[in-house]
C-alpha cells in the first residue's frame, strides 16, 4: 500500500509539474532589430526529416517565439505586436517554387483542392491577421532542395535557392509583381537565419493560427489539403468567432554588444554565397542536392564573374546553345554557338544575379551562377 501511495504521489507530482510547466510560457524572440543587409549570407538549409515528412515546427499548444521580418521595402512585421490585435494571426510559409503555394494565388486554375483554399483566404482576407512568410525554395533549380520536399526539377520556374538576403527579397518582389497572380496582401522575407521557417514551418506551405497568447491554436502541414476539409473550414469560422484578446507581458534580454569578427552582413556582393546553398550537402544529416539533373561533368570556366560587359565561357565539349535565365525563370539572352571558346556580350542586361545555361541535345548540361554588375 505504501508504494502505491508513493506512485500515486509521484505521479501526482509529476502531473502538477507538467501543469505549471504548460501554464508558464517560455517566450523567445527570433527577430533582428534592423532589415538584414543585402549582402547577409543565408544559412545552409537544416535537415527536415525523410520524404514528405511534414511533422517539424511548432504543433498545436506550443508558444511560439517572437520574430521580426520585413518586407521588400523595409517594412517590419513583430509578432508579439500583432498578436495584441483584435484579428487572430494566422501565419503562412511560401516561395516561388512551391506549385501549390502559386497555384492558390492563379484565380484562373480551377482544381478543386486550390479552389477551396483560394475562396477560403480571399472570402476571409479581413477576418484574420494574414502574415506570409517567404522562405526556403520547395523546389529550387539550383541549390539545396529541402530534404522533405520532393526533388522535383521539371517546374515552370528556374529559381535558385537564395544565398544572399538580395535574392530572398527580389524573389519575394518580382513573385508578388507576377502578371498572372492575385495575391492581396503584403510578403515578408525570413531572415539570413531562416529562423521563421526552421522553427514555425520545415514545410513549404504550412499555416499555423495564433492564438493571442503565442500558442498554437490550429495547424495545417498543407494548406490546399487543409481547406478541401469542410470541418477544417468550420474550425478556422469557430477560431476567428471566439478570439480572445491580450497582450504577452515579456521583455526581450539585454544583450551586451560584442565584437563579431565573423560578421557576415559585410560579405562582398560578388562572393559566390555558402557552398552547400549551391552544391548540395552530402547525406549527414542535412538535405541532399537534386538528383538526375541531367548536368554532367562537362569541364567549363566561365570569368569574368561577376562580369560587366563581356562573359568569356571556354568548355572541352561543343554545346547547342547558351542562354542566360532570371531568377524568376526568364530567358532574357540565348546564343547559339557552335563554338566551345566563346564571349557574350551581357552589357544590355540588368544588373543583378543570373543562371547561365549551356544545352547539348535540348538537354542542359551546363548550370552556373553568374552576376553582372
Amino acid at each position: 500500500m505504501l508504494q502505491i501511495n508513493q506512485v500515486r504521489g509521484l505521479l501526482t507530482a509529476v502531473i502538477f509539474s507538467s501543469i505549471f510547466l504548460s501554464a508558464s510560457a517560455q517566450y523567445g524572440d527570433y527577430g533582428t532589430d534592423n532589415q538584414p543587409a543585402d549582402t547577409a549570407a543565408v544559412d545552409d538549409i537544416v535537415y527536415y526529416g525523410d520524404y514528405m515528412d511534414m511533422s517539424g515546427g511548432y504543433n498545436v499548444g506550443d508558444t511560439v517565439f517572437n520574430f521580426t521580418a520585413y518586407d521588400f521595402h523595409g517594412n517590419p512585421v513583430e509578432l508579439y505586436d500583432e498578436l495584441a490585435g483584435i484579428k487572430p494571426v494566422v501565419l503562412v510559409s511560401g516561395s516561388v517554387s512551391c506549385i501549390r503555394f502559386r497555384n492558390v494565388f492563379d484565380p484562373y486554375l480551377p482544381a478543386q483542392e486550390t479552389f477551396s483554399a483560394r475562396q477560403f483566404i480571399y472570402d476571409n482576407a479581413e477576418t484574420y491577421n494574414w502574415i506570409f512568410v517567404y522562405g526556403v525554395e520547395a523546389h529550387p533549380t539550383d541549390g539545396n532542395c529541402p530534404s522533405n520536399c520532393p526533388p522535383t526539377v521539371n517546374t515552370d520556374t528556374a529559381v535558385v535557392q537564395p544565398s544572399i538576403y538580395t535574392e530572398r527579397r527580389w524573389a519575394m518582389q518580382n513573385w508578388l509583381n507576377s502578371p498572372v497572380h492575385d495575391f492581396p496582401f503584403t510578403m515578408y522575407a525570413d531572415n539570413p537565419d531562416n529562423a521563421v521557417y526552421n522553427n514555425f514551418f520545415q514545410r513549404p506551405f504550412g499555416m499555423i493560427a495564433l492564438n493571442c497568447d503565442g500558442t498554437v491554436g490550429i495547424r495545417a502541414d498543407w494548406v490546399t489539403n487543409h481547406f478541401a476539409d469542410p470541418d477544417n473550414v468550420q474550425e478556422m469560422i469557430e477560431f476567428s468567432l471566439s478570439y480572445g484578446t491580450c497582450s504577452i507581458d515579456w521583455t526581450p534580454e539585454t544583450e551586451e554588444d560584442e565584437d563579431d569578427e565573423d560578421d557576415e552582413d559585410d560579405e562582398p556582393v560578388d562572393y559566390d554565397g555558402p557552398d552547400h546553398a549551391l552544391d548540395g550537402h552530402d547525406a549527414n544529416e542535412v538535405a541532399n542536392s537534386i538528383q538526375d539533373t541531367g548536368i554532367s561533368s562537362i569541364h567549363t570556366r566561365i570569368y569574368p564573374n561577376p562580369a560587366r560587359d563581356v562573359l568569356r565561357i571556354e568548355t572541352d565539349a561543343i554545346l547547342d546553345r547558351w542562354s542566360v535565365v532570371d531568377l524568376q525563370g526568364r530567358t532574357v539572352l540565348e546564343i547559339r554557338s557552335q563554338n566551345s571558346n566563346l564571349g557574350i556580350d551581357v552589357s544590355a542586361l540588368g544588373r543583378g544575379h543570373y543562371m547561365l545555361l549551356g544545352q547539348r541535345d535540348a538537354a542542359v548540361v551546363v548550370s552556373q551562377r553568374i552576376i553582372l554588375n
